[in-house]
């Protein structure tokens, strides 16, 4: 039996952990996992029967329910083979140039297709109520560019593994051997150009520092061989004078990326990036193929039944249709009453917490207040389902890629359209039957979508402790995350703006780096932690759960050990040892039994609850415990 005072994960999580299995189809079990695999098994049951006509949807449900329908028609689907995947990659065939891609862009764009220019319309860094338009890179093939280094020992298995899905992929689309050897190759030499010039992982998560505005000039003459304006103008349908880059080192390098000598590898690149996207809408075996890379990086044992796949595709476009019928089904007006106290609970925690503060000037505690007391809160779900949703219309005489084709290029519209309006502070980025909470530092708002607000987080009809070391720690963690070293550089309405005295933010990087200390050196399974890249999700959980503290001691039947042991529980988690490489890699959170482990050894309640000394394996001496808020 394993005791607290050696691994409170292990000990709270001992008999779950014997016995949980990771599904063959999942690279993981866990909270979030049973969670969203219970939430999922429940809704597509009711989806299949609403199909099959045995039961009534409702109205608002139409659309999600006639695509599930074309999606789960695998007799059809089967049927066409290769034909989506054949269908969509002989426009990008037909290309000769880039001129003629040029001239071509946006409408392959605005269709879905991959096209290696990540753009988009999004709230501007420094006006946060005003959409600008957003210029991203190109994703590589390997999932961030530590994984390119020469001595990282994953490179070469899993390039081979997306050479070998690529490949099985476009042989079934029709192409020669000698055609598919040499668009894999040429895929990979274009991909070769990448790494050294986007961003890493570890880059993309100090999101504050990826704010570079230029003109549309300035920005089209990065690249001479792409009409980037002409590009940018078609997609928007006005002129559009300035763009927002997340990042000038890979614009300075495009004229030699896309190079005129490039173009037979960036055209091959362009092919083999589309053939695994469209092959979701083929039959069920390139489905399978399609997935099979991605299985490879998460240790997932075999593809999602057809069932889910379908569902999978339906929720993709129509999720917040299903979200309205999830949280009408199993989420009560009085739970989102309760969490909603909950929540002004914790925000009183932190204004307090802040006037209090011993390190922070009055200037800046002013300042750290306002923006506090300006937090917009979001339960559950919007207070609309979104319109567009609703307007839409499925054609069941249409295939289903020519209307994922349609609903895409729809979408596009309406996101594209935003450029140079007022930004919607009313939109939900989540569905309300998402397993998950965030924090938007744009719109200064907490979101907790119905999904999270259940079991194991949080029970309308349980003891107090546990929601608090529940659910009210995840509250408070996305609090906290307004004054991470990311959220803490927007000011109350969302804007990037320091707000801070140099002094303060000298001491706020200073508690910041002892946190990063406090986390170097660990690692799960062998699998080493990044301190610099989990260090906003470390301060979230230790803000979060020292908030939580507070608030839930404030009840007259507090219980810690309760507290402590539903902490612990909300991170229990069994994965594949890829999936841990992966999560230590590119995720910034730390993996989940570290979350449990690690933020708890700095608190005394937590020693004195447990009877946790020296000698332990839990304990933590007090000149070594870190704080932030």
């Amino acid at each position: 039996m394993v005791k607290v005072q050696d691994d409170l994960f292990a000990s709270v999580n001992e008999a779950w952990l014997k016995t949980a299995k990771i599904r063959p189809d999942m690279p993981a079990a866990s909270s979030f996992t049973d969670l969203y695999l219970s939430i999922e098994d429940d809704m597509r049951a009711d989806t299949e029967a609403f199909a099959k006509g045995e039961k009534e949807a409702p109205a608002y449900l139409k659309n999600f329910v006639d695509f599930y329908k074309l999606a789960d028609d695998w007799e059809k689907r089967n049927a066409d083979g290769a034909k989506p995947v054949k269908q969509a990659l002989a426009v990008l065939d037909k290309l000769t140039s880039f001129q003629d891609f040029s001239d071509q862009a946006a409408d392959l764009d605005m269709q879905g297709y991959t096209t290696g220019f990540n753009f988009g319309v999004a709230p501007d860094f420094k006006e946060a109520d005003h959409y600008i338009f957003w210029v991203d890179e190109p994703d590589t093939i390997l999932p961030d560019t530590t994984y390119y280094a020469d001595d990282n020992p994953q490179k070469e298995a899993l390039l081979a593994a997306w050479s070998k899905m690529t490949s099985e992929i476009l042989a079934a689309a029709g192409y020669s051997e000698e055609d598919v050897a040499k668009i894999v190759s040429d895929a990979k030499k274009f991909d070769a150009l990448l790494p050294k010039l986007v961003l890493s992982r570890q880059e993309q998560m100090e999101y504050y520092k990826n704010y570079h505005p230029k003109s549309i000039d300035d920005f089209a003459a990065t690249v001479d061989q792409v009409d980037l304006k002409h590009y940018i103008d078609q997609l928007v349908g006005k002129n559009v004078d300035q763009v927002v880059l997340t990042s000038e080192r890979f614009w300075e390098a495009g004229k030699k990326v896309f190079a005129s000598e490039n173009w037979p590898i960036f055209k091959n690149w362009l092919i083999a990036a589309n053939a695994s996207a469209y092959a979701r809408f083929a039959s069920y075996d390139l489905y399978k193929i399609a997935g099979s890379y991605s299985r490879t990086l998460t240790g997932a044992a075999q593809a999602p039944e057809a069932a889910r796949a379908a569902y999978a595709l339906a929720h993709r476009q129509f999720g917040f249709l299903l979200g309205e019928y999830f949280r009408i089904k199993h989420f009560s007006p009085e739970a989102k009453k309760n969490v909603e106290t909950m929540i002004h609970k914790m925000i009183g925690v932190y204004r307090s917490r802040l006037t209090d503060n011993d390190w922070l000037s009055q200037e800046t505690i002013k300042k750290a207040i306002s923006k506090l007391d300006h937090i917009a809160i979001k339960i559950g779900y919007p207070d609309q389902v979104p319109a567009r949703f609703l307007a839409r219309k499925v054609d069941l005489t249409a295939s289903l890629a020519e209307n994922e084709r349609v609903l895409v290029k729809q979408e596009a519209e309406f996101n594209l359209g935003r450029w140079d309006t007022k930004v919607d502070n009313t939109e939900w980025v989540m569905t309300p039957d998402t397993v998950n909470a965030y924090y938007d530092p744009q719109t200064n708002s907490i979101n907790f979508p119905a999904g999270i607000l259940q079991m194991p987080f949080y029970d309308f009809d349980r003891d107090a402790s546990a929601n608090y070391g529940g659910i009210g720690a995840v509250i408070a963690h996305e609090v906290s995350h307004a004054f991470d070293t990311n959220g803490a550089r927007f000011d109350e309405k969302g804007s990037l703006n320091n707000w801070w005295t140099d002094e303060d933010l000298a001491k706020f990087q200073e508690k910041a780096q002892a946190i990063v200390d406090s986390w170097s050196g660990l690692d799960v399974d062998g699998a080493p932690v990044n301190p610099k890249l989990t260090l906003t999700e470390n301060i979230a959980d230790l803000g979060g759960l020292s908030a939580a503290l507070q608030a839930a001691k404030e009840d007259d039947q507090f219980s810690a050990e309760l507290f402590f042991k539903t902490w612990a529980e909300i991170w229990r988690m069994k994965a594949s040892t890829e999936y841990i490489k992966l999560l230590t890699s590119i995720d910034e959170h730390a993996p989940n039994k570290l979350r449990a482990n690690e933020p708890v050894k700095n608190f005394a309640d937590f020693f004195e609850t447990f009877n946790i000394g020296p000698k332990d394996a839990m304990y933590r001496a007090p000149e070594k415990r870190v704080s932030l808020w």
